[in-house]
């Protein structure tokens, strides 16, 4: 890799929010550029993008776990310096930093992990500068997991004090690659190669600019005018890019690890009843779907652990049947469930959710037409679904949304908090009495093996419950000017957060060395 340059890149809106604890969206892909969890994935050149282990060039560099599972004693990496500016002023990162972001985390409602965090943590001590010992109330199997999370970032106290909670992007310091240098609204973003990065000589760029791009044709048209050099592209538009830009190299099999589904009030009539669940499964025909709006590359996302993580079962049972098209046998369903004339319902809708959000909402409703169940679409702006149906968990019938993104991995996210009665990610209101200690049981056994049985029984189960219908994930395409190298896409990561662009690097005629 040859050092220095810049790379030009774009994003679509300004954040909304710059704490990190606000919520899972906004500023996060920020505060991984300057800032990090204490535990990374594996990522980078040499790793499958699949890899779910934890890195050994985290933060913590080593740890140990007592016997009964139960303790937990990080030792961090010596050395790690904050952001040279005040009040940070280069002092080094230790361990009253960690303890200080994870009770803060605990105690600010609406923070992203704050559920987890305070259901798993029972006492976090520090006994030296360099150690954080964390005691658990229960064994939790994937505690590494979601300290490794991207929505755990390692933040600084003196700036929360300074700034009023994170509350100004001039509060944006940390200790990554990558430091925040300007943020002008509405305009750009600028980044800079941070000096002291412990994992010297990453980053291998001297910065990101990022400017402003709302409307999806300019930026493809400043992707094509050699302005932006790396671009997320629409499957429709790839082989015109191809033509107008033959030296560009996509990747065009990318799995992100998001996956959107129907979910459904289970909690009272009409959806209380498995077999309307299951009939609206069998209405959709996901190949159909792939082939239409992924345009054949994409993947069904059967069960409900993402279909590329590795718990994943691919032996589902019999109720695998569940999920193949058959819209015979869905009419039987519905009249089995007491509607033999069919029935009509109220289908939540995002009305800011995008041109594809929209068109898979439309489809959904023409699937459910031809089995009997009328879905009238209820529009709804953003912000009003977002606090009522997402929030609240409030809406009539049934509902289409993001159920698990980039930042969630694990069964205890996938399952725990998607399924376990009470947690605020449970958009179906499922509250299973038969499933409830299941869900206890695999996050508390450490075993991988054992952990593993247990996890295939609740997908079976989960299968013939049919909770949520989810949706088929397509295959992204990410395309990157000649002069870009070494970009290493995770699924657990979008194309320009931290761990990726810290190991591009720029050939010598790149327009971002002039």
């Amino acid at each position: 890799p040859i050092p220095g340059g810049v790379v030009r890149g774009y994003y679509t809106t300004d954040p909304s929010f710059w704490d990190p604890l606000r919520g899972t969206a906004a500023a996060h892909t920020e505060w991984n550029r300057v800032a990090a969890p204490l535990l990374q994935l594996n990522y980078g050149p040499g790793y499958d993008p699949r890899n779910f282990d934890i890195s050994k060039d985290s933060i913590a560099q080593s740890w140990e776990v007592s016997q009964d599972g139960l303790t937990y004693t990080f030792h961090l990496r010596q050395g790690v310096k904050w952001d040279e500016r005040p009040p940070m002023n280069g002092r080094e990162l230790v361990a009253q930093d960690v303890k200080w972001t994870y009770e803060r985390h605990m105690a600010t409602a609406g923070a992203p992990r704050r559920e987890q965090l305070n259901t798993a943590i029972k006492s976090i001590e520090c006994p030296d500068k360099y150690t954080v010992v964390i005691v658990l109330k229960q064994r939790m199997a994937d505690f590494l997991i979601l300290l490794a999370g991207s929505y755990c970032e390692i933040l600084p106290r003196e700036v929360a004090e300074q700034y009023v909670d994170f509350s100004n992007p001039k509060a944006m310091m940390g200790f990554g690659a990558f430091t925040l240098e300007e943020f002008t609204p509405g305009v750009r973003m600028v980044f800079k190669r941070n000096p002291n990065y412990y994992k010297a000589p990453l980053p291998y760029l001297d910065g990101l600019h990022l400017i402003l791009i709302p409307d999806a044709s300019t930026s493809l048209a400043a992707f094509r005018s050699e302005k932006i050099d790396i671009r997320t592209v629409k499957r429709i538009d790839l082989a015109s890019l191809k033509q107008t830009n033959p030296k560009v190299y996509c990747y065009e099999a990318e799995l992100s690890m998001s996956a959107i589904a129907v979910s459904f009030r289970t909690d009272k009539a009409p959806f209380s009843d498995a077999n309307l669940r299951r009939a609206v499964s069998m209405a959709i025909n996901r190949q159909e779907v792939i082939d239409t709006f992924y345009f054949g590359y994409g993947t069904e996302q059967t069960g409900p652990i993402y279909v590329e993580a590795p718990w994943h079962l691919k032996d589902l049972g019999e109720c695998a049947k569940y999920e193949k098209y058959n819209p015979e046998e869905a009419r039987r369903l519905v009249a089995a469930a007491g509607y033999p004339a069919g029935l009509s319902v109220s289908f939540a809708v995002n009305s800011s959710g995008g041109e594809d959000y929209l068109n898979y909402c439309e489809y959904l409703v023409d699937a459910l037409s031809k089995v009997g169940i009328k879905a009238s679409m209820k529009m709804m702006e953003s912000g009003a679904y977002t606090s009522t149906v997402r929030s609240k968990r409030e809406y009539d019938d049934m509902t289409f949304l993001t159920l698990f993104s980039v930042a969630s991995w694990g069964p205890d996210v996938l399952l725990n908090q998607i399924y376990g009665t009470g947690y605020g990610s449970n958009i179906s209101l499922v509250s299973d009495p038969k499933l409830d200690p299941m869900l206890k049981a695999q996050s508390e056994e450490l075993d991988p093996a054992k952990r593993q049985e247990l996890l295939n029984e609740i997908q079976r189960y989960l299968e013939c419950q049919t909770y949520y219908v989810y949706w088929p994930i397509g295959l992204n395409v990410t395309c990157l000017q000649p002069w870009l190298r070494q970009y290493s896409p995770h699924v657990a990561a979008t194309a320009l957060s931290g761990r990726i662009t810290e190991y591009m690097w720029l050939t010598e005629d790149s327009p971002g060395r002039k």
